[in-house]
């Protein structure tokens, strides 16, 4: 009877993805927005 079987599933799994899966969200994509798009409106239009 193989009962190894059961030692062979990796455990470890489950630590490895909910550990590197919050690394892996792009945190900085709210710096990716480009703010100087306000700036980039004419404003002197109205003069």
């Amino acid at each position: 009877k193989p009962k190894p079987v059961e030692e062979e599933k990796p455990e470890p799994i489950e630590e490895e993805k909910q550990k590197p899966a919050e690394q892996e969200q792009p945190k900085p994509v709210e710096q990716e927005k480009p703010k100087p798009v306000e700036e980039e409106k004419p404003e002197p239009i109205e003069e």
